[in-house]
């Protein structure tokens, strides 16, 4: 059984690219435009990991990883946060609970490498 996992970016294309190269992978995307729409889908569908965009409309992707982690099913949930707004806001995210933080632009490979790791996956 293929593993879930949740994007939440509010950035069309780059929504799209890992959607595409996530499911090239074998794992199951689930999409989410903002991090309002991303905690609901979270909860909703459970995913294995979560992979978010900080910056976003409704909800940013540091408060909806706080939410998520007052929830006692996510607390182990892998959430990778993905930015271009450098060492700072890799803290925050890091504060909020997020457990890996990678910064944008990035290497899809290095990202995929991650999520298996995180996933436990070869």
């Amino acid at each position: 059984m293929s593993k879930t996992i949740l994007v939440v970016e509010d950035t069309v294309d780059t929504r799209e690219l890992l959607h595409l190269h996530l499911t090239k992978e074998g794992f199951t995307v689930i999409i989410a435009a903002d991090g309002g729409e991303g905690l609901y889908m979270a909860k909703s569908d459970h995913p294995d990991l979560i992979i978010t965009d900080i910056n976003m409309p409704n909800l940013s992707g540091t408060d909806m990883i706080k939410q998520l982690r007052e929830e006692p099913v996510f607390a182990k949930t892998p959430i990778i946060v993905l930015s271009a707004y450098g060492k700072g806001i890799a803290e925050e995210a890091i504060e909020a609970g997020a457990t890996k933080t990678i910064q944008k632009p990035f290497e899809f490979d290095a990202l995929i490498a991650q999520v298996k790791s995180l996933l436990n996956q070869p």
